[in-house]
């Protein structure tokens, strides 16, 4: 099995996850300061633990938002940084994505809708379609007011800290309804995924998603 280090701190939950053999180490935390302050700490404590070197890992990979503009900017930086330096493949994951196979493997959603407060009376959505594996998915940045639950299904699950903003909406149907913040463990199953289908990209390609307007990302 591939050693790949996930890093997720595109919210405050400053998470990271190690895949090594046959076993996954992970941190997950919620951090009202600077992830920066604690994350290469943190990294080299869970290699150590490990017994793994940086020179054994086969792929880095970095939820790159959309979220906190410096937390999204963090785990993009610091997952170039490596890969460049070691030579190896990163991989680049939605976080909002992260969040939806969470519930997937969790309770085998079959529609997520991932939302997360882009403040200045914004929301960042993804919709997220899965069979067996993820079918389709949308993301977008949308004004509150905006957003209705006539877009999506009534076994849809709605999750992230951005469902408080519409909670008036999400209460007109008898929706499943979860605060979550992003974690690593679940970064590092789609990782894997894409990994193996070779769905990696080169350091400088590993960017930060920041939706706004009528940008978004489509599969």
């Amino acid at each position: 099995m591939a050693n790949i280090l996930a890093i997720e701190t595109s919210s405050d939950a400053c998470s990271l996850a190690l895949s090594s053999g046959h076993k996954d180490s992970s941190f997950h935390e919620i951090m009202p300061k600077p992830h920066s302050e604690k994350l290469f700490g943190l990294i080299e404590e869970m290699m150590s633990n490990r017994g793994l070197t940086f020179l054994e890992l086969d792929a880095i990979a970095a939820g790159c938002g959309p979220g906190s503009f410096t937390g999204v900017r963090l785990a993009c930086s610091v997952a170039q940084g490596l890969s460049y330096s070691l030579e190896i493949p990163s991989i680049q994951v939605s976080s909002l994505e992260v969040m939806a196979e969470h519930f997937h493997k969790k309770f085998l959603a079959k529609e997520i809708v991932a939302i997360v407060n882009a403040h200045m009376n914004q929301i960042y959505l993804g919709h997220f379609i899965y069979n067996e594996e993820l079918s389709s998915s949308t993301e977008v940045a949308l004004n509150i007011e905006e957003f209705t639950t006539s877009d999506f299904s009534s076994d849809a699950y709605f999750v992230g800290n951005g469902c408080e903003l519409v909670k008036t909406e999400l209460e007109k149907i008898k929706s499943k309804v979860y605060e979550h913040y992003p974690n690593a463990i679940d970064l590092l199953t789609v990782a894997r995924k894409k990994l193996k289908k070779g769905e990696t990209v080169r350091p400088e390609s590993l960017l930060p998603v920041y939706l706004s307007g009528e940008e978004h990302w489509k599969k």
